[in-house]
């Protein structure tokens, strides 16, 4: 028969086995239920298991089970109950670093809380990096997971631009949180120079306006993890309205929305969920939505089920050459993710017929920020800001619209058509019209 200390770790073993079951098996709320189980057998009778050998084991089988419950919650939508299941499994394993990296991803990506997340993500790097004590469940190839909790690090650090930073050793002295955040995307790509993702927010903490380009990684990653919520993050908790006002703009350039022709191949290029597909339908024979995110391309499906006569996942610059002669390319908050505009406009100019309109929008920097500009660099083009996205100068727009035949035909500041930690975001809206060839 069975030692009572063997007793629990054989109980233990079997409800966590049971929920990872039931999990794989898509059945989340009886894995719950069985995780839970192991988690208060363990409770109830580790204090009388007197063999150190079996109260290690035990334990650390509690352990994995609550950082099995913790991914149950975080699939059936529970950020806060995931949370404390991946803090319980660390303080039952203080070698669990797995606990902590799903600790600070629900923290920071869920419930909002980037100081929270920076002290997880920074623990479960420590124990990944420290050599006394081999972590629990170490990854077979460490230096992507180093990588990605530096990039996680860096994020954290930037997500609140009041935020004040400080070394851990010199907790009094204030350092630059640009700076620290900069040395984790730096660290990032030291452990995978592949990490576009880093390399992208590297640029963007160091405003290196030698950065040409988004990637498309970085923007396809981007947008599938934002798909579920992109929406209505944008349009209830940003105020975002650029789209209502692009449609206003252009009514305006023909003189009024009666005037407006109806064009024959619409493509929306960077679509989301169809917020500028929407206000153009109506002038519209056949629309065309491209986006890079195949999630996006699916919330647009469930949102607007019968908005587009073609949905495309694509690289909107490959794409337009494939889908031309086009009447008109519509554009709202997706060129910001190019700094130079030129290979961008050049496939426009390619996929475009003759007179072919293109409207878009673009951010512009701040305006303490463009007199900054003005004073130090007069000729400049374009700014990666903080937040990850290029900012223009109206100047720079007009000259490559000229380079590849595309005259300005209407033009609108366009001030706080979003917000960003509370302060107006402002920006341009541009009509382009491509000249006959013929003139």
């Amino acid at each position: 028969s069975l030692s009572v200390d063997d007793s629990l770790v054989v109980r233990l073993s079997l409800f966590t086995n049971l929920g990872s079951a039931l999990s794989s098996a898509g059945r989340n709320f009886e894995a719950v239920d069985a995780y839970r189980n192991a988690i208060l057998s363990h409770s109830d009778a580790i204090d009388e298991i007197v063999e150190k050998s079996t109260n290690k084991d035990a334990t650390e089988i509690a352990s994995q089970a609550s950082f099995y419950l913790g991914m149950c919650h975080q699939e059936l939508g529970n950020p806060q109950k995931a949370a404390n299941a991946y803090a319980f499994a660390s303080t039952l394993d203080e070698w669990h670093w797995g606990s902590l990296a799903n600790l600070g991803a629900v923290l920071h990506d869920e419930l909002g809380q980037p100081a929270e997340a920076l002290v997880a993500y920074n623990k479960a790097f420590e124990i990944l990096t420290q050599t006394e004590v081999e972590p629990t469940d170490p990854p077979q190839e460490p230096r992507y997971i180093l990588s990605q909790l530096q990039y996680r690090i860096g994020l954290a650090i930037t997500a609140d631009p009041k935020r004040r930073c400080a070394m851990q050793d010199d907790p009094t002295t204030e350092v630059s949180c640009k700076e620290l955040a900069a040395n984790a995307f730096s660290h990032a790509l030291r452990y995978d120079p592949d990490n576009n993702n880093a390399r992208h927010m590297l640029a963007a903490v160091t405003a290196d306006a030698t950065m040409a380009k988004a990637s498309n990684d970085y923007v396809s990653a981007l947008f599938d993890n934002y798909a579920e919520n992109f929406e209505h993050s944008l349009v209830s908790e940003l105020g975002y309205n650029g789209y209502e006002r692009l449609r206003r703009g252009f009514d305006r350039a023909f003189g009024g929305a009666d005037r407006v022709p109806t064009f024959s191949v619409v493509v929306d290029a960077g679509c989301g969920t169809g917020l500028v597909g929407e206000q153009f339908r109506n002038i519209s024979d056949h629309l065309v939505g491209i986006d890079l995110s195949h999630s996006i391309i699916e919330q647009s499906k469930k949102a607007r089920p019968n908005l587009y006569d073609e949905l495309k996942v694509g690289d909107v610059v490959e794409m337009f050459q494939e889908l031309k002669p086009i009447s008109l390319i519509i554009a709202g908050d997706s060129y910001i993710y190019f700094g130079d505009l030129l290979p961008l406009f050049t496939s426009m100019k390619e996929g475009l017929g003759d007179g072919g309109i293109v409207a878009f929008t673009l951010e512009n920097v701040s305006e303490e920020f463009e007199t900054s500009l003005h004073e130090s660099t007069p000729e400049w083009r374009w700014q990666l800001t903080p937040s990850g996205r290029f900012a223009h100068r109206k100047e720079y727009v007009e000259k490559v619209g000229e380079q590849c035949h595309l005259t300005l035909i209407h033009y609108e500041k366009l001030d706080n058509f979003r917000h960003e930690h509370g302060v107006g975001v402002r920006g341009h809206l541009f009509i382009f019209k491509k000249i006959n060839k013929e003139l």
